[in-house]
């Protein structure tokens, strides 16, 4: 394991450099397979699919930029992306909650959920945790 600091400046500069209408990640620590990702996520202008992991938690923080996530719920027409990952378009059910810049979102394993970003721009660090 190598450990690092990740400084602020790091950070900044990868949220700024995503383009729009995007959803876009950028690994600095871990990897998204191992047991641990440490990124930022840029979501800009759009609603990506929603998403649920079997075996894994994810802790987002909002950077900048204001959004929607939902959680929970049931997603609509579920696809197997790979080993206890699953996507879809569609949740239904889920609680909508507003998110700002300093909230964080808890995500534990087996919840389905979807960030929505539509006529505004989020950026997010993301910790994921594989267990």
């Amino acid at each position: 394991m190598n450990a690092k600091i990740i400084r602020k400046d790091e950070v900044s500069q990868a949220g700024a450099s995503v383009e729009r209408n995007v959803k876009k990640a950028v690994l600095f620590s871990g990897a998204w397979d191992g047991t641990y990702a440490v990124a930022v996520v840029v979501v800009d202008g759009i609603k990506p699919k929603a998403e649920v992991h079997e075996r894994a938690a994810d802790v987002w923080r909002v950077m900048k930029g204001s959004g929607k996530f939902i959680l929970g719920g049931e997603m609509q027409n579920a696809e197997k992306i790979r080993e206890g990952e699953w996507t879809a378009d569609e949740i239904s059910g889920g609680e909508i909650g507003e998110v700002g810049e300093g909230d964080l979102i808890d995500i534990p394993a087996g919840v389905p959920h979807q960030i929505d970003a539509v006529g505004t721009r989020l950026e997010l660090q993301i910790v994921k945790i594989n267990i």
